[in-house]
């Protein structure tokens, strides 16, 4: 048994000394499930706070793409690692990066997509009972996964055939009209 710790921590110590990171073999969702998440995630309020020199931040980030800037993200230390921590991270109750305050409730830690979507009821309108809303909501995180390049935009009125998908997608849900 000792062997076997000995070999697993001699592992462990070439694949730090060789440089592997195996944070980085984590995968970033799918552009669609990402841009959906990121839009669910700020209607809900949500907010993630770090710090641009923290490793497991970066990682985070890194998960959603070109679609984090839709993420409400908070830097905790604009000034660098030994600079001011920023007093909306300290009226938080942040103390490690990257933090989530999601519905009220902190997560400490990276978390993956799935968590994320579970933690955040990820496919449902935060406090509505409201069919409309609902229906639009559901049409709006469809209409997101297959347009991302939209993501916090709304459509215009030039932007017809965008307008007449987000129709289409909202009738072909069950239950909405």
């Amino acid at each position: 048994m000792i062997k076997l710790k000995f070999k697993i921590l001699g592992a462990l110590a070439l694949i730090s000394a060789i440089g592997i990171d195996c944070t980085s073999l984590v995968k970033p969702a799918t552009a669609q499930t990402a841009a959906s998440l990121a839009y669910h995630l700020k209607q809900a309020g949500a907010k993630m706070y770090g710090a641009s020199w923290c490793p497991y931040t970066r990682k985070q980030a890194q998960l959603f793409g070109d679609v984090f800037s839709q993420v409400q993200y908070i830097e905790c230390s604009p000034n660098g690692r030994d600079g001011e921590f920023n007093s909306q991270c300290d009226k938080a109750g942040v103390y490690s990066f990257p933090t989530w305050v999601i519905g009220g409730r902190t997560y400490n830690g990276m978390m993956s997509i799935q968590q994320l979507a579970n933690i955040s009821n990820y496919g449902t309108p935060s406090n509505t009972n409201d069919k409309v809303k609902i229906c639009d909501y559901k049409a709006d995180l469809i209409f997101y996964e297959r347009n991302p390049q939209m993501l916090g935009s709304k459509i215009s009125s030039s932007q017809s055939n965008l307008a007449n998908e987000w129709s289409g997608i909202r009738r072909n849900i069950r239950g909405c009209q």
